[in-house]
């Protein structure tokens, strides 16, 4: 089966139902653009729940700041 973007936005949960039963999807950019297969993967990863390691050395949360501005509310 081979439909544009266009319709695989509108039709995305009927086109991963028939991925599953085995269908071939391609999905083409237009009438004459370049075309996608969507496949199921066989053994997906275990879900992480774990932020990525490079963003949390680039964030950082401070429970002082609120702690302090609680206190001097009174």
């Amino acid at each position: 089966m081979e439909v544009t973007v266009h319709k695989a936005k509108t039709q995305l949960s009927a086109l991963l139902k028939k991925v599953e039963e085995g269908e071939s999807v391609f999905i083409r950019r237009g009438v004459y653009g370049q075309a996608f297969r969507i496949v199921a993967v066989e053994n997906p990863p275990a879900r992480c729940l774990e932020p990525v390691a490079e963003w949390k050395a680039q964030t950082s949360v401070s429970d002082e700041a609120l702690w302090e501005s609680e206190w001097d509310e009174e």
